[in-house]
């Protein structure tokens, strides 16, 4: 905020009038010179320094963990909302969520076993982050003190290593060692808060993981409003869990490996994560990882990409396609390097000069000549499989792109130009024969829907493949092109049809060539 203030030296006493009036006289106001505009006053500028409590939540540089905008959620509300475990101060004490806190506490008194951990060591470690530093990641302060506020960070940071280690484990987390056990955990949390609790436990009554419900609070963990900064989660479980034994004889005992994993249990057939490349992918970019949904955005970003300007809409799968283009689709991971979002639109440099050497209605219609594919464009995507969770991680991963990364939403930039390949469920048949989608949902009308409302009230600042809509625009736009586009839809469309041209074909040959046969042999 920049503040001016103008002061005015005037002579004192009676002759105040006078000088003026003389200087009205003299220097009348359109002829003055800017510098005596000014030469009696005195120029006072005034720049507070802005302090970092008085800056607005989302605008500091630590904010990462947001609200997700109204636009968005009024969309589909149901897609940012935890369903049954809350994490972090944004859902902290709804209704339909309050069940879990016992499930929280039980997990922590676990881990204070499996640790062999005090709840001082974990005080004085949740302590040693700073209540401003977690404060300060968040978009919204909510109304909560000091000690309710680290209290809930804690169980619900526990409570999260608890669940991957479960989950990596499978197995009963610290059996008894007599046929029954009663402990009883009274303690004071951060001064503010006691935890009471009794358990008892039979040694032939282990534990067992819930599928259906690790798999409902993996839903949960990736909500963009139910999120913990990536920091403190690492910094617990250096503290904790890191030297259990039970690693001691594994290469990558880290964190990050043990999220990864975790994730993959759930996702191993997705294409959104995959272990291929985790070592390259967190590298460089391990200080840089925000939370759970920033985690597995990272999986997602193209390669050797750079963004430009926004463009105009593509064609459609079907239009492309009789325009020559062949879709194909393979497994991301397979090439190195290479993730969902990397597109590549591929053609030879012979069809750059010869475009009517497209022979694409050929093989629209006869698959076996598919060994001169050389002589069509091709436009790779990696295999997208969409089943019923796919339409919340994708709308997560876009929202966090629309607040954290304007510029770099490559996630959006990805399901746009999706949108703009499927108009119709016609384009989705198109591109699951040609496994460029995997529809996991059953109804290609329903993919179709799925893909078209994502981008509702979604903003492109620019995009990443620019490039390729340039590529895919100039052969499309081509004269030549829009002429295979109308022959191949008319006379080459399937194969019967083919087949039917091609016969036609021959039979005008043959017709036409026993009308001129007794004028060129004769006999």
């Amino acid at each position: 905020m920049l503040f001016l203030q103008l002061e005015k030296k005037s002579p004192t006493g009676g002759e105040a009038g006078k000088v003026e009036e003389r200087e009205r006289k003299e220097l009348p106001f359109p002829e003055m010179e800017p510098d005596k505009l000014f030469e009696d006053q005195e120029l006072i500028l005034s720049i507070p320094a802005l302090a970092l409590e008085e800056m607005e939540p989302e605008k500091r540089p630590e904010c990462c963990i947001y609200k997700v905008p109204q636009k968005l959620r009024k969309v589909k509300e149901e897609a940012y909302t935890p369903k049954l475990i809350s994490i972090g101060p944004y859902h902290y004490g709804q209704e339909n969520l309050k069940k879990m806190e016992d499930l929280k506490v039980r997990y922590f008194i676990e881990a204070v076993n499996r640790t062999k951990k005090s709840l001082d060591d974990f005080t004085k470690c949740i302590r040693k982050i700073k209540y401003k530093n977690i404060l300060h990641c968040y978009a919204e302060v909510n109304d909560m003190n000091e000690n309710d506020f680290m209290q809930m960070i804690l169980l619900d940071s526990i409570f999260i290593i608890e669940q991957l280690w479960r989950t990596k484990e499978n197995q009963p987390l610290s059996p008894p060692t007599t046929p029954t056990i009663s402990r009883k955990c009274e303690s004071n949390l951060l001064d503010a808060c006691v935890i009471t609790c009794q358990k008892e436990t039979k040694e032939d009554n282990h534990e067992k993981e819930n599928p259906l419900q690790s798999y409902n609070i993996m839903q949960d963990l990736i909500l963009l409003e139910n999120q913990v900064p990536f920091f403190v989660l690492e910094e617990l479980y250096n503290f904790a869990y890191s030297d259990l034994s039970m690693y001691k004889q594994k290469k990558d005992n880290s964190f990050l490996k043990l999220v990864d994993d975790y994730f993959l249990h759930f996702w191993k057939s997705s294409n959104l994560v995959h272990d291929s490349d985790y070592k390259r992918i967190f590298s460089v970019q391990k200080e840089n990882v925000k939370h759970f949904t920033d985690f597995i955005r990272y999986f997602l970003l193209p390669q050797n990409l750079t963004c430009g300007s926004t463009f105009e809409r593509v064609p459609c799968a079907t239009k492309l396609s009789e325009a020559g283009v062949e879709f194909k689709g393979s497994r991301a991971g397979q090439i190195k390097n290479e993730s969902l979002l990397d597109i590549h639109f591929r053609k030879s440099a012979l069809l750059k000069i010869c475009p009517f050497l497209n022979m694409s209605w050929l093989f629209s219609c006869f698959p076996c000549f598919k060994c001169l594919e050389i002589m069509q464009p091709v436009l790779e995507l990696k295999s997208f499989i969409i089943r019923d969770s796919t339409e919340c991680v994708v709308r997560n991963l876009m929202a966090l792109e629309q607040c954290h990364y304007p510029w770099e939403a490559y996630v959006c930039n990805y399901i746009v130009l999706l949108d703009h390949l499927i108009n119709t469920a016609a384009d989705v048949d198109l591109l699951v024969e040609k496994n460029v989608i995997v529809n996991w949902l059953g109804s290609n009308k329903a993919v179709a829907i799925l893909i078209n409302g994502l981008c509702q009230q979604i903003v492109e600042g620019n995009s990443c493949y620019f490039e390729l809509n340039e590529k895919i625009t100039h052969h499309y736009s081509s004269r030549w092109s829009k002429l295979m586009a109308s022959f191949t839809n008319l006379y080459f469309k399937d194969f019967w049809r083919g087949t039917a041209t091609v016969v036609g074909i021959m039979v005008l040959f043959f017709a036409f060539w026993n009308f001129l046969r007794p004028f060129v042999f004769h006999t």
